[in-house]
């Protein structure tokens, strides 16, 4: 699947495909495994776990609003 670009309040929301890649230990070729899951990244940063898990693109987007809204309740944080 495509990824799915949003913007909320400052921040970017990006839904992709997660590809592991696994390696032969021997010969050091990798080869791509079928696609596991869904991730949500912030801004770059993978915060899957910290969301609550959800089925579809809608609700894991909205999921990614409320990990946010928790994480900067005044705005995005100057560094």
């Amino acid at each position: 699947m495509n990824p799915i670009q949003a913007h909320y309040r400052d921040h970017k929301i990006v839904i992709r495909d997660e590809i592991e890649f696994a390696s032969d230990g021997i010969t050091g070729k990798s080869e791509k495994q079928p696609v596991t899951k869904r991730i949500i990244e912030v801004d770059g940063v993978d915060v899957t776990s910290r969301c609550r898990m959800s089925n579809t693109d809608e609700e894991r987007t909205e999921s990614a609003k409320r990990f946010i809204d928790r994480i900067y309740p005044k705005g995005k944080s100057e560094l």
